[in-house]
């Protein structure tokens, strides 16, 4: 039968005392040091609250030498955030055990109650400290931070995303809708989904989550507030569970035979560097895919009444051949400026300023440029793939956005694909629109396309969602092998 943490430190520090030390008013006299290295080797936080406990010599082997234990303890876990004193560390370290551990029983459906924002406090904390101080190389030559594996492994062993139910209807006094921060949290916990082995996608009201990225542009903005700075976490988090639900489920017969068939390296995959503001320039190569419903079925999707929600079937488009993507993105540099075409701004209103809140006057409120700091301006770029066969180029913008829900690194990004005519000009008749998130980390971007080759009517734009992730450029294939002599 397995001995408890509690009885297995107790034997420890007694086999250490000996027959020639002695217990003294609950005391053991046995030595420091000893007492210690035993602490240090414990691998739960049970066991160390448990260790802590026993009597006044291990106590102190934790909470003395000023508590250095507790700075020992904090990096071997976390990242350490700089400048902070044993004793936060302390309460710091206890704090995040104590939620983790928590909230692996909680269903995180809306993410309203106390103590589910308790935890989730504690998942944005570790998400806004990665690579704060040393990190670490996976084998793919990746980096990777201590606090990330802290979140894959909340995800594997909670029900934030990988939960086994649908979501019951909302109690008494609470809000239908997801709180913003949680869907942030989940968004950035995603990263993570795509290399787990042997998870279960079961992405449930997967209907619900169709119809939400089909809907208007104006039924559903991406992006929301006085100037349209605050991202619609809800929208954005069902777009991602739309493609979840294609490329990780088996049983859904699309994305997943060629998503299974890919690299580690060229599938979705979390941030390398610390999370910043302002607008920075993405990686050059990506992968993706969208999907679309056919006209008539947009409009009847948008009809439907919430109660007859999954009532009708509507096969998903392009992602029900299986169809992923490659595009490359470059990035202009130094602030050179390519031509913008007028029609492309009107479309896209892609110079919108996304940084600067509005200043309070008298009687109303305008927005104050800020062009000084070089994190708070738009940046271009221009891009190439391939869509049916059929060579595209596209050509936009990155906007900085402000931190949401507390998390830097945001950014809006608006592009226009278009494919070229028999004159090498842009073909007007084929424009296609697109906006979408930059999570954190620009490792992923999720969003919205729309035919954009007319003037746009918002309240009935015919669209449809994408998804981007960055990947590692493919080694170019090389024939070494050396002509054989042959001899006669």
């Amino acid at each position: 039968m397995p001995t408890s943490p509690l009885t297995f430190v107790s034997q420890t520090c007694a086999f250490s005392v000996g027959t020639s030390q002695s217990w003294t008013n609950g005391r053991c006299s046995h030595d420091y040091r000893l007492n210690k290295a035993i602490a240090h080797e414990l691998d739960t936080d049970k066991d160390i609250a448990s260790y802590r406990l026993i009597c006044q010599a291990t106590n102190d082997a934790i909470d003395a030498d000023n508590k250095s234990f507790w700075r020992a303890k904090f990096r071997e876990k976390f990242a350490l955030k700089e400048g902070s004193s044993n004793s936060s560390l302390q309460g710091l370290y206890q704090n995040r055990a104590k939620q983790l551990r928590r909230g692996t029983g909680y269903g995180f459906f809306r993410g309203h109650k106390k103590r589910e924002l308790d935890v989730i406090e504690v998942l944005r904390d570790l998400i806004i400290e990665t690579f704060q101080g040393p990190f670490e190389i996976d084998e793919y030559d990746r980096p990777f931070c201590k606090n990330q594996t802290c979140l894959i492994n909340f995800v594997l062993n909670s029900k934030i995303l990988l939960n086994n139910r649908r979501a019951p209807q909302p109690s008494r006094g609470e809000p239908a809708h997801v709180n913003p921060m949680l869907a942030a949290i989940k968004l950035m916990c995603s990263h993570f989904l795509f290399e787990l082995e042997g998870a279960k996608h079961d992405v449930f009201a997967i209907e619900e989550s169709q119809r939400a990225v089909y809907l208007s542009t104006n039924a559903a903005p991406m992006y929301q507030g006085l100037n349209l700075t605050d991202v619609n976490m809800e929208w954005v988090l069902h777009c991602l569970n739309f493609f979840r639900h294609h490329m990780m489920n088996e049983e859904v017969d699309t994305l997943f035979e060629n998503m299974n068939a890919l690299s580690v390296t060229q599938k979705p995959s979390a941030w390398r560097e610390p999370l910043r503001r302002g607008a920075y320039p993405l990686g050059k190569h990506w992968k993706g895919t969208y999907a679309y419903l056919d006209a008539k079925e947009v409009v009847k999707i948008r009809k439907l009444h919430p109660d007859q929600v999954g009532a009708e079937f509507f096969v998903d488009k392009n992602v029900e051949e299986g169809k992923i993507q490659s595009l490359e993105l470059d990035f202009v540099q130094d602030g050179h400026r390519l031509r913008w075409p007028t029609v492309f701004e009107d479309r896209l209103r892609s110079l919108r300023d996304t940084t600067t809140p509005p200043v309070k006057t008298q009687g109303r409120s305008k927005p104050k440029m800020v062009t000084e700091d070089p994190k708070l301006k738009n940046i271009q770029f221009v891009g190439h793939g391939n869509d049916l066969d059929d060579d595209f180029n596209a050509i936009g913008w990155l906007n900085p956005l402000p931190p949401q829900a507390g998390i830097p690194g945001w950014q809006r990004i608006t592009f226009m694909k278009h494919f070229m005519d028999d004159f090498d000009q842009v073909d007007r008749d084929n424009l296609w629109a697109y906006e979408g998130v930059v999570l954190p980390g620009g490792r992923i971007i999720l969003g919205r396309w729309w035919f954009a080759s007319d003037p746009v009517d918002f309240n009935n734009d015919y669209n449809g969602p994408f998804i981007l992730w960055a990947v590692d450029p493919e080694p170019e294939l090389t024939d070494d092998s050396e002509d054989e002599e042959v001899s006669c």
